[in-house]
Protein backbone atom coordinates (compact mmCIF):
# COMPACT_ATOMS: atom_id res chain seq x y z
CA UNK A 1 0.00 0.00 0.00
CA UNK A 2 2.84 2.53 0.66
CA UNK A 3 4.57 1.73 -2.71
CA UNK A 4 0.81 2.46 -4.21
CA UNK A 5 0.72 5.69 -2.22
CA UNK A 6 4.21 6.77 -3.05
CA UNK A 7 3.50 6.01 -6.85
CA UNK A 8 0.82 8.34 -7.02
CA UNK A 9 2.44 10.84 -4.56
CA UNK A 10 5.53 11.20 -6.85
CA UNK A 11 3.41 10.58 -10.02
CA UNK A 12 5.57 13.48 -12.30
CA UNK A 13 8.56 13.72 -10.35
CA UNK A 14 11.20 12.58 -12.30
CA UNK A 15 14.13 13.09 -9.93
CA UNK A 16 14.70 8.76 -9.75
CA UNK A 17 15.76 8.45 -13.52
CA UNK A 18 17.61 9.95 -15.59
CA UNK A 19 16.24 11.21 -19.67
CA UNK A 20 16.45 8.62 -22.29
CA UNK A 21 19.21 10.18 -23.56
CA UNK A 22 21.31 9.21 -20.98
CA UNK A 23 20.45 5.21 -20.71
CA UNK A 24 22.42 3.26 -22.75
CA UNK A 25 24.36 5.05 -25.64
CA UNK A 26 21.86 6.60 -28.01
CA UNK A 27 22.90 8.08 -31.74
CA UNK A 28 21.75 10.93 -32.92
CA UNK A 29 20.47 8.74 -35.71
CA UNK A 30 19.00 5.99 -33.48
CA UNK A 31 17.41 8.40 -30.77
CA UNK A 32 15.47 10.38 -33.45
CA UNK A 33 13.91 7.79 -35.56
CA UNK A 34 12.73 6.34 -31.95
CA UNK A 35 11.37 9.95 -31.41
CA UNK A 36 9.46 10.60 -34.51
CA UNK A 37 8.33 7.23 -35.15
CA UNK A 38 6.35 7.77 -31.69
CA UNK A 39 5.45 10.84 -32.66
CA UNK A 40 4.10 9.74 -36.20
CA UNK A 41 2.20 6.79 -34.50
CA UNK A 42 0.84 9.31 -31.45
CA UNK A 43 -0.33 11.54 -34.57
CA UNK A 44 -1.98 8.80 -36.10
CA UNK A 45 -3.78 7.40 -32.89
CA UNK A 46 -5.27 10.86 -32.63
CA UNK A 47 -6.10 11.28 -36.14
CA UNK A 48 -8.13 8.11 -36.41
CA UNK A 49 -10.32 8.90 -33.61
CA UNK A 50 -11.19 12.08 -35.10
CA UNK A 51 -12.07 10.30 -39.11
CA UNK A 52 -14.31 7.78 -36.52
CA UNK A 53 -16.29 10.57 -34.72
CA UNK A 54 -17.26 12.47 -38.24
CA UNK A 55 -18.18 8.49 -39.53
CA UNK A 56 -20.35 8.04 -36.72
CA UNK A 57 -21.95 11.45 -36.63
CA UNK A 58 -22.85 11.03 -39.94
CA UNK A 59 -23.98 7.44 -39.89
CA UNK A 60 -25.83 7.75 -36.35
CA UNK A 61 -29.21 7.21 -37.42
CA UNK A 62 -28.34 3.66 -38.88
CA UNK A 63 -24.59 2.92 -37.95
CA UNK A 64 -25.18 -0.74 -35.94
CA UNK A 65 -22.43 -1.38 -32.90
CA UNK A 66 -21.99 2.56 -32.11
CA UNK A 67 -20.46 1.11 -28.40
CA UNK A 68 -17.62 -0.63 -30.23
CA UNK A 69 -16.80 2.47 -32.02
CA UNK A 70 -16.35 4.74 -29.21
CA UNK A 71 -14.51 1.77 -27.08
CA UNK A 72 -11.81 1.91 -30.48
CA UNK A 73 -12.03 5.87 -29.80
CA UNK A 74 -10.89 5.50 -26.48
CA UNK A 75 -8.37 2.82 -27.43
CA UNK A 76 -6.86 4.65 -29.90
CA UNK A 77 -6.37 7.77 -27.41
CA UNK A 78 -4.94 6.03 -24.92
CA UNK A 79 -2.60 4.14 -26.95
CA UNK A 80 -1.47 7.36 -29.03
CA UNK A 81 -1.06 8.88 -25.00
CA UNK A 82 1.56 6.17 -24.33
CA UNK A 83 3.38 6.34 -27.26
CA UNK A 84 3.77 10.69 -26.77
CA UNK A 85 4.78 10.02 -23.19
CA UNK A 86 7.43 7.57 -24.42
CA UNK A 87 8.57 9.85 -26.69
CA UNK A 88 8.91 13.03 -24.29
CA UNK A 89 10.92 10.18 -21.80
CA UNK A 90 14.09 11.31 -23.62
CA UNK A 91 14.05 14.55 -22.26
CA UNK A 92 11.28 14.43 -19.01
CA UNK A 93 11.37 10.91 -17.67
CA UNK A 94 8.04 10.54 -16.40
CA UNK A 95 8.23 6.72 -16.15
CA UNK A 96 5.73 6.74 -13.66
CA UNK A 97 3.03 8.51 -15.70
CA UNK A 98 3.85 5.90 -18.59
CA UNK A 99 2.99 3.34 -16.43
CA UNK A 100 -0.23 4.61 -15.73
CA UNK A 101 -1.01 5.66 -19.58
CA UNK A 102 0.06 2.29 -20.40
CA UNK A 103 -2.23 0.73 -17.29
CA UNK A 104 -5.44 2.55 -18.30
CA UNK A 105 -4.65 1.80 -22.26
CA UNK A 106 -4.42 -1.91 -20.78
CA UNK A 107 -8.01 -1.73 -19.33
CA UNK A 108 -9.59 -0.06 -22.59
CA UNK A 109 -8.27 -2.59 -25.03
CA UNK A 110 -9.72 -5.41 -22.24
CA UNK A 111 -13.18 -3.27 -22.22
CA UNK A 112 -12.25 -3.14 -26.08
CA UNK A 113 -11.61 -6.85 -26.67
CA UNK A 114 -14.37 -7.93 -24.85
CA UNK A 115 -16.81 -5.91 -26.50
CA UNK A 116 -15.52 -6.95 -30.01
CA UNK A 117 -16.47 -11.04 -28.87
CA UNK A 118 -19.47 -9.87 -27.67
CA UNK A 119 -21.09 -8.18 -30.82
CA UNK A 120 -18.78 -10.92 -33.34
CA UNK A 121 -22.46 -13.20 -33.62
CA UNK A 122 -24.24 -10.27 -34.94
CA UNK A 123 -21.27 -8.68 -36.98
CA UNK A 124 -20.84 -11.74 -38.59
CA UNK A 125 -24.76 -12.22 -39.25
CA UNK A 126 -24.47 -8.46 -41.06
CA UNK A 127 -24.75 -8.78 -44.93
CA UNK A 128 -22.12 -7.74 -47.46
CA UNK A 129 -22.32 -5.33 -49.90
CA UNK A 130 -22.07 -8.35 -52.87
CA UNK A 131 -25.47 -9.91 -50.52
CA UNK A 132 -27.04 -6.61 -50.22
CA UNK A 133 -26.97 -6.18 -54.12
CA UNK A 134 -28.19 -9.61 -54.80
CA UNK A 135 -30.88 -9.20 -52.37
CA UNK A 136 -31.80 -5.78 -53.86
CA UNK A 137 -31.96 -7.31 -57.19
CA UNK A 138 -34.31 -10.22 -56.07
CA UNK A 139 -36.68 -7.81 -54.22
CA UNK A 140 -36.55 -5.61 -57.29
CA UNK A 141 -37.31 -8.38 -59.18
CA UNK A 142 -40.09 -9.79 -57.14
CA UNK A 143 -41.34 -6.05 -56.98
CA UNK A 144 -41.86 -6.03 -60.89
CA UNK A 145 -43.66 -8.87 -61.08
CA UNK A 146 -45.90 -7.99 -58.33
CA UNK A 147 -46.37 -4.30 -60.49
CA UNK A 148 -47.10 -6.48 -63.50
CA UNK A 149 -49.67 -8.75 -61.84
CA UNK A 150 -51.19 -5.88 -60.52
CA UNK A 151 -51.52 -4.08 -63.25
CA UNK A 152 -52.93 -6.65 -65.18
CA UNK A 153 -55.48 -7.39 -62.01
CA UNK A 154 -56.23 -3.56 -62.60
CA UNK A 155 -56.69 -3.88 -66.33
CA UNK A 156 -58.93 -7.25 -65.64
CA UNK A 157 -60.81 -5.16 -63.25
CA UNK A 158 -61.74 -2.09 -65.32
CA UNK A 159 -62.11 -4.12 -68.46
CA UNK A 160 -64.99 -6.06 -66.62
CA UNK A 161 -66.70 -3.01 -64.83
CA UNK A 162 -66.28 -1.44 -68.17
CA UNK A 163 -68.25 -4.14 -70.02
CA UNK A 164 -70.18 -4.94 -66.72
CA UNK A 165 -71.54 -0.84 -67.15
CA UNK A 166 -71.90 -1.33 -70.84
CA UNK A 167 -73.94 -4.43 -70.44
CA UNK A 168 -75.93 -2.71 -68.20
CA UNK A 169 -76.92 -0.06 -70.25
CA UNK A 170 -78.81 -2.40 -72.46
CA UNK A 171 -81.54 -3.75 -69.84
CA UNK A 172 -81.71 -0.23 -68.51
CA UNK A 173 -82.75 1.59 -71.96
CA UNK A 174 -85.22 -1.26 -72.65
CA UNK A 175 -86.92 -0.39 -69.03
CA UNK A 176 -86.95 3.36 -69.82
CA UNK A 177 -88.50 2.24 -73.23
CA UNK A 178 -90.90 0.26 -71.31
CA UNK A 179 -91.74 3.16 -69.01
CA UNK A 180 -92.31 5.31 -71.95
CA UNK A 181 -94.70 3.25 -73.52
CA UNK A 182 -96.23 2.65 -69.68
CA UNK A 183 -96.80 6.61 -70.05
CA UNK A 184 -98.48 6.78 -73.04
CA UNK A 185 -100.62 3.84 -72.14
CA UNK A 186 -101.48 5.95 -68.92
CA UNK A 187 -103.32 9.02 -70.30
CA UNK A 188 -104.52 10.19 -67.30
CA UNK A 189 -102.55 8.57 -64.39
CA UNK A 190 -104.15 8.78 -61.13
CA UNK A 191 -101.92 10.72 -58.65
CA UNK A 192 -100.62 7.58 -57.16
CA UNK A 193 -99.67 5.78 -60.26
CA UNK A 194 -97.96 9.03 -61.30
CA UNK A 195 -95.48 9.80 -58.42
CA UNK A 196 -94.91 5.84 -58.89
CA UNK A 197 -94.08 6.57 -62.45
CA UNK A 198 -92.19 9.48 -61.55
CA UNK A 199 -89.72 8.12 -59.31
CA UNK A 200 -89.18 4.71 -61.78
CA UNK A 201 -88.11 7.81 -63.83
CA UNK A 202 -86.02 9.70 -61.37
CA UNK A 203 -84.11 5.93 -60.33
CA UNK A 204 -83.31 5.08 -63.93
CA UNK A 205 -81.75 8.92 -64.97
CA UNK A 206 -79.66 8.22 -61.62
CA UNK A 207 -78.40 4.50 -62.79
CA UNK A 208 -78.05 6.18 -65.97
CA UNK A 209 -75.69 8.47 -64.60
CA UNK A 210 -73.95 5.91 -62.20
CA UNK A 211 -73.21 3.96 -64.83
CA UNK A 212 -72.00 6.86 -67.12
CA UNK A 213 -69.86 8.09 -64.31
CA UNK A 214 -68.38 4.54 -64.29
CA UNK A 215 -66.84 4.64 -67.70
CA UNK A 216 -66.03 8.15 -67.03
CA UNK A 217 -63.68 7.02 -63.78
CA UNK A 218 -62.09 4.03 -66.07
CA UNK A 219 -61.80 6.07 -69.05
CA UNK A 220 -59.63 8.79 -66.64
CA UNK A 221 -57.30 6.04 -65.32
CA UNK A 222 -56.39 4.60 -68.79
CA UNK A 223 -55.89 7.78 -70.07
CA UNK A 224 -56.30 10.71 -68.22
CA UNK A 225 -56.87 13.47 -70.63
CA UNK A 226 -52.62 13.17 -72.31
CA UNK A 227 -53.29 15.64 -74.75
CA UNK A 228 -51.77 19.11 -73.85
CA UNK A 229 -51.95 22.41 -75.16
CA UNK A 230 -51.67 25.96 -74.36
CA UNK A 231 -55.14 27.35 -72.71
CA UNK A 232 -56.42 30.34 -71.97
CA UNK A 233 -58.53 29.66 -68.36
CA UNK A 234 -61.17 33.06 -69.68
CA UNK A 235 -62.14 30.84 -72.09
CA UNK A 236 -62.40 27.31 -70.24
CA UNK A 237 -64.45 29.69 -67.83
CA UNK A 238 -66.61 30.82 -70.26
CA UNK A 239 -67.47 27.40 -71.85
CA UNK A 240 -68.62 26.75 -68.19
CA UNK A 241 -70.72 29.50 -67.35
CA UNK A 242 -72.53 29.18 -70.26
CA UNK A 243 -73.03 25.38 -69.26
CA UNK A 244 -74.41 26.79 -65.74
CA UNK A 245 -76.09 29.62 -66.96
CA UNK A 246 -79.33 28.25 -65.99
CA UNK A 247 -78.51 27.59 -62.20
CA UNK A 248 -76.71 31.36 -62.42
CA UNK A 249 -79.71 32.81 -63.54
CA UNK A 250 -81.95 30.89 -60.59
CA UNK A 251 -79.44 31.35 -58.03
CA UNK A 252 -78.40 35.10 -59.03
CA UNK A 253 -75.46 33.45 -58.52
CA UNK A 254 -72.11 36.16 -59.18
CA UNK A 255 -68.72 34.45 -60.44
CA UNK A 256 -65.94 37.18 -60.11
CA UNK A 257 -62.82 36.47 -62.28
CA UNK A 258 -58.78 37.38 -60.94
CA UNK A 259 -56.89 35.98 -63.84
CA UNK A 260 -53.41 37.12 -63.19
CA UNK A 261 -51.99 33.93 -65.09
CA UNK A 262 -54.25 34.45 -68.57
CA UNK A 263 -52.68 30.94 -69.66
CA UNK A 264 -51.72 27.36 -68.50
CA UNK A 265 -50.76 24.40 -70.59
CA UNK A 266 -53.10 21.13 -70.39
CA UNK A 267 -55.51 19.18 -71.67
CA UNK A 268 -58.46 21.00 -72.25
CA UNK A 269 -61.05 17.78 -71.31
CA UNK A 270 -58.97 18.17 -68.14
CA UNK A 271 -59.28 21.77 -67.36
CA UNK A 272 -62.68 22.21 -67.96
CA UNK A 273 -63.63 18.81 -66.03
CA UNK A 274 -61.81 20.62 -63.21
CA UNK A 275 -63.27 24.06 -63.81
CA UNK A 276 -66.71 22.53 -64.26
CA UNK A 277 -66.90 20.20 -60.97
CA UNK A 278 -65.42 23.29 -59.03
CA UNK A 279 -67.91 25.84 -60.28
CA UNK A 280 -71.20 23.38 -60.04
CA UNK A 281 -70.44 22.81 -56.94
CA UNK A 282 -70.31 25.75 -55.36
CA UNK A 283 -73.37 27.21 -57.10
CA UNK A 284 -75.26 23.51 -55.67
CA UNK A 285 -74.17 24.01 -52.49
CA UNK A 286 -75.32 27.49 -51.70
CA UNK A 287 -76.39 28.69 -48.22
CA UNK A 288 -80.20 29.15 -49.15
CA UNK A 289 -81.61 32.27 -49.61
CA UNK A 290 -78.41 33.48 -50.16
CA UNK A 291 -77.15 34.70 -53.77
CA UNK A 292 -73.81 32.16 -54.31
CA UNK A 293 -70.55 34.10 -54.80
CA UNK A 294 -68.15 32.73 -56.47
CA UNK A 295 -64.35 33.63 -56.84
CA UNK A 296 -61.94 32.47 -59.26
CA UNK A 297 -58.29 33.82 -59.28
CA UNK A 298 -54.80 32.49 -61.30
CA UNK A 299 -51.19 33.33 -60.50
CA UNK A 300 -47.73 32.06 -60.78
CA UNK A 301 -45.94 30.39 -58.56
CA UNK A 302 -42.09 29.65 -59.40
CA UNK A 303 -42.81 27.04 -62.46
CA UNK A 304 -46.42 26.11 -61.26
CA UNK A 305 -50.08 27.57 -61.97
CA UNK A 306 -52.39 28.16 -59.15
CA UNK A 307 -55.73 28.21 -59.35
CA UNK A 308 -57.95 29.17 -56.54
CA UNK A 309 -61.73 28.76 -56.64
CA UNK A 310 -63.36 30.00 -53.34
CA UNK A 311 -67.02 30.49 -52.74
CA UNK A 312 -69.48 31.82 -49.78
CA UNK A 313 -71.62 28.47 -49.72
CA UNK A 314 -72.31 25.58 -47.10
CA UNK A 315 -68.94 24.60 -46.51
CA UNK A 316 -67.58 21.57 -45.09
CA UNK A 317 -66.87 20.39 -41.33
CA UNK A 318 -63.31 19.77 -42.23
CA UNK A 319 -62.52 18.73 -39.01
CA UNK A 320 -64.31 15.64 -39.56
CA UNK A 321 -64.46 15.12 -43.24
CA UNK A 322 -60.66 16.17 -44.01
CA UNK A 323 -59.73 12.73 -44.77
CA UNK A 324 -62.95 11.48 -46.73
CA UNK A 325 -63.37 14.72 -48.99
CA UNK A 326 -62.17 13.13 -51.96
CA UNK A 327 -63.33 9.19 -51.34
CA UNK A 328 -65.67 7.88 -54.25
CA UNK A 329 -69.22 8.14 -53.62
CA UNK A 330 -68.83 10.45 -50.81
CA UNK A 331 -71.47 13.03 -50.66
CA UNK A 332 -71.54 16.09 -47.22
CA UNK A 333 -75.25 17.55 -48.06
CA UNK A 334 -78.04 14.92 -49.39
CA UNK A 335 -80.73 17.91 -50.11
CA UNK A 336 -79.04 18.25 -53.24
CA UNK A 337 -78.69 15.86 -56.24
CA UNK A 338 -75.36 14.37 -56.91
CA UNK A 339 -72.97 11.07 -57.66
CA UNK A 340 -70.02 11.94 -54.95
CA UNK A 341 -67.61 11.45 -57.56
CA UNK A 342 -66.49 14.81 -58.89
CA UNK A 343 -64.62 15.74 -56.53
CA UNK A 344 -62.77 12.26 -56.89
CA UNK A 345 -61.99 12.29 -60.47
CA UNK A 346 -60.62 15.73 -60.17
CA UNK A 347 -58.05 15.07 -57.96
CA UNK A 348 -57.05 11.76 -59.78
CA UNK A 349 -56.63 13.87 -62.62
CA UNK A 350 -55.00 16.50 -61.22
CA UNK A 351 -52.73 13.87 -59.21
CA UNK A 352 -51.90 11.94 -62.61
CA UNK A 353 -50.25 14.77 -63.93
CA UNK A 354 -48.25 15.37 -60.55
CA UNK A 355 -50.59 18.51 -59.39
CA UNK A 356 -52.08 18.94 -56.07
CA UNK A 357 -55.21 20.41 -54.50
CA UNK A 358 -55.67 21.99 -51.39
CA UNK A 359 -58.79 22.70 -49.48
CA UNK A 360 -59.98 25.11 -47.01
CA UNK A 361 -63.15 25.32 -45.52
CA UNK A 362 -65.76 26.56 -43.23
CA UNK A 363 -69.11 25.71 -42.17
CA UNK A 364 -72.08 28.38 -43.83
CA UNK A 365 -68.96 30.59 -44.33
CA UNK A 366 -67.81 28.85 -47.48
CA UNK A 367 -64.94 26.81 -49.09
CA UNK A 368 -61.75 27.90 -51.42
CA UNK A 369 -60.00 25.09 -53.52
CA UNK A 370 -56.58 25.61 -54.26
CA UNK A 371 -55.25 23.54 -57.42
CA UNK A 372 -51.42 23.61 -58.49
CA UNK A 373 -50.45 22.81 -61.93
CA UNK A 374 -46.92 21.69 -62.81
CA UNK A 375 -45.78 23.24 -65.55
CA UNK A 376 -42.18 22.61 -64.84
CA UNK A 377 -42.10 19.95 -67.93
CA UNK A 378 -43.32 22.16 -70.68
CA UNK A 379 -40.58 23.44 -72.79
CA UNK A 380 -42.14 26.82 -73.85
CA UNK A 381 -43.49 28.29 -70.95
CA UNK A 382 -47.10 30.66 -70.58
CA UNK A 383 -46.35 34.06 -71.08
CA UNK A 384 -47.18 35.74 -67.26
Amino acid sequence: MDEIIYFFKHLFNTSDWNPRWQHGTWSQFHGWLYIIAELLIWASYFAIPFILYVFIHKRREDLPFVRIFWLFILFLLASGTSHLVDAMIFWYPAFRLNALVLTINAIIAIIAVRGMIKVLPAALSLHTPRQFEKIIKERTEDLEQSNLHLKKLNDDIDNFVYAASHNLKSPINNIEGLLHVLKEELVTPNAEIKGIIDRLDSSILRVKQSIDNITDIIKLQQNPYGIEEKLLFKDIINEVIQENSQIIRTSQGHIDLDLQQPEIYYSKPGLKSIIYNLISNSLKYNVPGKPPVIKIKTHKEYVSIILEVSDNGLGIDMQRNKDKLFNLFKRFHNHVEGTGIGLYMIKKLIEEKEGRIEVDSEVNKGTTFKITFRQDHIKEQPAS
